[in-house]
């Protein structure tokens, strides 16, 4: 099939037989040259960086005044808890904020699975361990659990106004429901030309959504960035060019406002003049920990950010 002279994909397949509820590779050919890549570069920032999942957004530990209380009988500190916390895979089916309550008296190990609470909100990793109570001793928590997209740190929640209760716990919030998203681009064959692209994308997920869910929302939220383009474009609107060097995706130069970094931590690289993910990269641990309201967690956090566009901090 042709479109104004473009060749359109006649092929566009999930591989049935590694699908699951996490994982998914889809088949997009032939593509006219470029197409590969300026689809699969679209759909992976979407994915990553867009789609609304749910996540705890406060824990309130009973004996736990602050993040650093010792609780007697319970095993574990309670950074080790809230860490186990944040691990949480929730499928959150309402519209407002929710409730997820564990009541355990030891001696027992507490499971994600012994959360109960709203009726919209589903837990799906319920083998994941929260803590180990002792004998004689009670371990009660309660969780909020909101929606939303991106990464929300638990200063971000405060600067909004949240754990303004005494013994409340602000977590650092990942909403995006997609953990991973890799695509490769290779040369296709139509007719007696083998100039055409062959996009091949992997999905994985946590699970709250699947991967062709996960990919049908992405192209909505693309097709409604179009449609708003094309209703308030100018009659007299220039011509554009886009320059494909045939190479691998090259991040460098990707601002850090574009990707799903939280706004207060790209304010704080923005001091030190780091506003590229390529600037990000050529920073040492030690030079990130210098730079001011910058610590342990946010480099964390940083790490994490550049992985998912395989790249890493410098080492020299």
């Amino acid at each position: 099939m042709e479109y104004r002279s473009l060749h359109l994909p006649d092929r566009i397949e999930w591989d049935e037989d590694s699908l699951t509820d996490t994982y998914g590779r889809i088949v997009v050919t032939p593509l006219e040259r470029g197409f590969g890549r300026t689809l699969g570069t679209a759909l992976r920032r979407v994915l990553l960086s867009s789609l609304e999942g749910a996540a705890p957004v406060v824990a309130r530990i009973t004996g736990a005044s602050h993040e650093f209380t010792p609780l007697p009988g319970v095993y574990q500190d309670v950074p080790d808890i809230v860490l186990n916390i944040k691990s949480l895979d929730i499928r959150h089916d309402g519209t407002g904020p929710g409730k997820l309550v564990l009541d355990m008296k030891g001696p027992a190990s507490a499971k994600a699975s012994d959360f109960k609470g709203d009726s919209f909100l589903h837990i799906l990793n319920g083998d994941l361990p929260v803590a180990e109570v002792g004998q004689g001793s009670r371990l009660h928590i309660e969780l909020i659990v909101e929606r939303g997209k991106g990464y929300v740190t638990a200063e971000d929640w405060h600067d909004l106004g949240r754990g303004k209760e005494i013994g409340d716990i602000l977590l650092d919030s990942w909403f995006g429901p997609v953990r991973k998203v890799n695509f490769e681009v290779e040369s296709a064959r139509v007719g007696d030309r083998t100039d055409y692209d062959k996009l091949s994308m992997e999905i994985q997920t946590d699970g709250t959504i699947g991967p062709r869910e996960a990919m049908d929302s992405a192209c909505d939220i693309l097709l409604k960035h179009f449609e708003m383009i094309l209703g308030g474009r100018s009659v007299a609107s220039g011509s554009e060019s886009e320059e494909d060097d045939g190479g691998e995706e090259n991040y460098s130069n990707l601002p850090l406002g574009e990707t799903a970094i939280a706004p207060r931590l790209a304010a704080i690289l923005a001091t030190a003049g780091i506003d590229t993910l390529g600037r990000l990269s050529s920073k040492t641990r030690a030079e990130l920990l210098s730079v001011k309201n910058l610590g342990p967690a946010s480099l964390k956090i940083l790490e994490e950010l550049l992985a998912q566009y395989d790249l890493g901090l410098s080492e020299r």
